[in-house]
């Protein structure tokens, strides 16, 4: 018998699936037993039907593939109705985008003409060499509101070029002591400027025209109608930041810096790695199964077979991805390598016991029927576990990874269906030659002595194994307690990634690349015109700016009163001391109309059309969203003491949606977990048919989860949205190991009643592929190690780990669990 053929039990073929039922509450096991060899023997018999079948239905999804999209951005990592979505959706149909792209221009001297030269072909080459934008703002179109003897002149900064020294001065005294422009166009100590660039709010595609609709709807709008107009694309989004990264290129320069950042920025960056990553993990993972499949098989149909099942199940779990409207994410990212690490496990199940059944004689379609008999069932239960794990993603307030709790067991079912169904039909329509006995798994057998005598420890001495499990696992738990969360897109980067640098520099230069938005509603139109309400929002501003302490630091705040403070100095001769609220209503909104009638809709993104609606933007750095719920927290307080009895307001924004995404990650983990406990505890159960060795089984499973956590509480490492996932996915993993060795401890129990000689037939015959499932799982997570993002890597590292911890802990932690629990029962009976 070979090694890795003993991973689903001893015995012979056929008798030990139909035929060993023993006791009786194995009957429904045994039944199921032999429909599934009843099965192979139908699969083998009609082997081009099921392969044409396969190929078509595989071929049908793939059909989708070339409308795969990726969406990182900020509003996708929450669900469509969570209200911070719904009220940012709202301020964007009202005020149009808020997350403009900032692209900073440091350079010796910003008031040279050749500077100034520069900016302009700059600022021209955005304008026609960018898609999707509806406004760009420079130096060169910057607002200039001034009275003169006709009244109000509302005009661009460099709308007459300079021609003489005098003329630059003029401009430099102008921009430098303009409190409009400070930190939004020009960088307090004047040696950087700002492009503020806005790219257009809706999708030119049209309502008809988006896409699949469902998940992969644009950036995130509720409740999709047909005549509802659709946001930005995330292709269109990509699309803004590749054109102005190819302009940079061509204008950066020592003597003229570009920085850029922005919330597209960093969408468009997540995307551009997930691609990478995508074109290493597939060829390295598959490079891996294929050198794994060949030590264990030492055949070519051994490597071919298992990687043809896996690679169209995935692909067509991608292909259904897509077809439902879903996009990739970070989250989704880890689906391809998880399934095909799932996957190649479930097929060599099947085809080691093919091969062993083949080396001891059994004709062809024998050697199938009875392999699906004798391992369909234990294949068919670590998957509904694992899947059952993922499922618990779907109690997630965070879409990606809801998405992937949705998507990864339709991913494990399909690769059973495959391995099933397809992989029975390619090896009855590729004749397989007789294996040479003892060549099959031959890589694994110096460790089966191993195992079994650690096996044999565990049941002989419990104590000496449960005491320093005991302790290590406590001092997991107090790690745990440590543990903290974080979101912080930048720090996934290398700190000389240009992102990464450009933020910096952005933050540093401008005062912030993110925003926070608060519309207040004045509860009648015309309110906005009120001077009472003017100077209300005018103490938010300052009261916000109060608030904020490091690393969250207030960079700027625009809203209305720029416009009515300007209007008012120009109308007043242009004295700086009238750079003031006027004193009426009536002077408010007269001004107001005047600005209007000027030409200028600068308006249109600070007030609604009734003058009842006030937008305040403040800008702040891009930080660990960590920092933001304790500030708005403080917000919130500050704005229903100062606007309770006068106006309603909503707070939003990036920083809003940032903060939303922290506390939704925060439940999400505990919503996961505590899924994954509650629905794989009763499966257990169920299938080893004992609550009591249901429960002892769960112990194992629980020590990966504690021990990750342990390890990340201990270093420091703080949980974000991707290795959040990595608990409940490993509960749902470990258990098919568990699920291996208790069903065979069961059998063998029952038959000899000998505890100790149970352990050591279970690992006899099932310890080596225990082992391989798991040198599969931590090779394949360990692939995650090669992405550029270091909480992918994380995520991988730790996963990797997990498998390891559970493979020890099937290994020692059960078999003394075992021992300890049956002689306290056989005690008291």
């Amino acid at each position: 018998m070979t090694q890795a053929a003993r991973q689903s039990g001893g015995g012979g073929g056929h008798e030990g699936s139909a035929g060993a039922s023993g006791a009786g509450d194995r009957s429904w096991q045994a039944r199921i037993e032999v429909a599934f060899e009843r099965w192979g023997r139908f699969v083998y018999r009609h082997r081009w039907s099921a392969l044409v079948f396969s190929v078509l239905v595989t071929g049908w999804l793939v059909s989708f593939l070339p409308r795969l999209e990726l969406d990182n951005s900020t509003e996708s990592f929450l669900l469509k109705d969570d209200p911070a979505v719904i009220v940012y959706n709202a301020m964007r149909d009202q005020f149009g985008r808020d997350d403009r792209i900032i692209l900073a221009v440091e350079a010796p001297d910003l008031f040279t003409p050749e500077f100034l030269s520069r900016l302009r072909e700059l600022h021209r080459a955005i304008e026609t060499d960018v898609p999707y934008l509806s406004e760009v703002d420079s130096l060169l179109n910057a607002r200039v509101t001034r009275g003169d003897e006709q009244g109000l002149v509302v005009e661009e900064l460099l709308e007459v070029w300079p021609e003489s020294p005098g003329d630059y001065r003029r401009i430099r005294d102008y921009v430098l002591s303009n409190p409009t422009y400070r930190n939004a166009l020009v960088s307090a100590d004047g040696t950087a400027t700002a492009i503020a660039i806005r790219p257009e709010t809706y999708t030119t595609l049209g309502p008809t025209d988006e896409g699949l609709g469902g998940f992969g709807a644009g950036d995130g709008e509720g409740g999709a109608d047909d005549d509802e107009p659709v946001y930005l694309t995330a292709a269109e989004g990509d699309a803004v930041v590749a054109g102005l990264l190819d302009v940079i290129e061509r204008f950066d320069g020592p003597d003229f810096r570009l920085h850029l950042a922005g919330a597209l920025v960093m969408t468009y960056r997540l995307n551009q790695a997930m691609m990478r990553d995508f074109s290493v993990f597939m060829p390295s993972m598959l490079l891996l199964m294929g050198i794994v499949l060949a030590v264990l098989f030492r055949r070519v149909a051994g490597v071919v077979l298992p990687i043809m099942v896996v690679v169209l199940s995935l692909v067509a779990t991608i292909g259904l991805m897509v077809m439902l409207g879903i996009p990739g994410s970070a989250a989704v990212q880890i689906l391809p390598v998880f399934l095909l690490t799932v996957g190649v496990c479930d097929a060599v199940h099947i085809l080691a016991i093919v091969y062993r059944l083949r080396m001891e004689g059994a004709c062809e379609e024998d050697a199938v029927a009875r392999a699906l008999g004798h391992s369909g069932l234990a294949v068919l239960m670590t998957s509904v576990t694992t899947a059952v794990g993922m499922l618990s993603f779907t109690t997630a307030e965070m879409a990606s990874v809801a998405q992937l709790g949705f998507l990864a067991p339709i991913g494990v079912s399909l690769a059973f269906i495959y391995t099933v169904v397809l992989l029975p039909a390619l090896i009855a329509i590729f004749p397989m030659p007789i294996p040479t006995r003892g060549r099959i798994g031959q890589g694994l057998f110096p460790f089966e002595t191993f195992l079994v005598s650690a096996g044999t420890f565990a049941v002989r001495s419990p104590i000496r194994v449960l005491l320093p499990a005991s302790l290590l696992t406590i001092l997991g738990i107090l790690g745990a307690l440590q543990t903290t969360f974080s979101h912080d897109g930048l720090d996934w980067f290398p700190e000389d990634d240009r992102v990464r640098r450009d933020f910096l520099a952005v933050d540093q230069d401008l005062g912030g690349s993110i925003s926070l938005d608060v519309v207040v509603d004045s509860r009648e139109p015309g309110g906005v015109y009120e001077p009472g309400f003017l100077q209300a929002l005018s103490r938010i501003g300052d009261e916000i700016a109060n608030i904020a302490s490091e690393p969250i630091v207030v960079g700027k705040v625009v809203s209305i009163l720029d416009v009515v403070r300007e209007t008012h100095q120009a109308l007043n001769e242009n004295r700086p001391e009238m750079r003031r609220i006027p004193d009426t209503r009536e002077a408010v909104a007269q001004e107001l109309l005047l600005f209007e009638n000027s030409g200028s809709d600068d308006t249109e993104e600070l007030v609604d059309s009734e003058f009842r609606l006030a937008r305040l933007n403040v800008r702040v750095p891009f930080v660990d969203a960590l920092v933001f719920p304790p500030f708005l927290e403080k917000v919130d307080r500050m704005l229903e003491k100062t606007l309770s009895a006068r106006a309603d307001y909503e707070v939003t924004g990036l920083m809003m949606l940032l903060s939303s995404i922290f506390d939704a990650m925060i439940r999400s983990m505990m919503r996961s977990y505590a899924f994954a406990l509650l629905a794989i505890t009763p499966l257990m159960m169920l299938i080893l048919g004992s609550l009591r060795r249901g429960f002892v089984a769960m112990i194992p499973n629980l020590m990966p989860v504690v021990a990750v956590l342990g390890v990340m509480g201990w270093l420091g490492k703080p949980l974000d949205s991707v290795t959040m996932m990595v608990g409940a996915m490993v509960i749902g993993i470990a258990v098919d190991d568990t699920i291996h060795f208790m069903h065979k401890f069961h059998r063998y129990f029952e038959e000899s009643g000998d505890l100790e000689m149970a352990v050591r037939e279970t690992l006899r015959t099932t310890g080596s592929a225990l082992l391989f499932t798991s040198l599969v799982l931590m090779a394949g997570f360990s692939i995650f190690g090669l992405s550029e993002m270091s909480n992918i890597r994380a995520f991988g590292l730790l996963s990797a780990f997990a498998a390891l911890v559970a493979f020890l802990a099937d290994l020692l932690v059960a078999p003394a669990l075992l021992a300890l629990v049956e002689r306290v029962r056989a005690r008291s009976v």
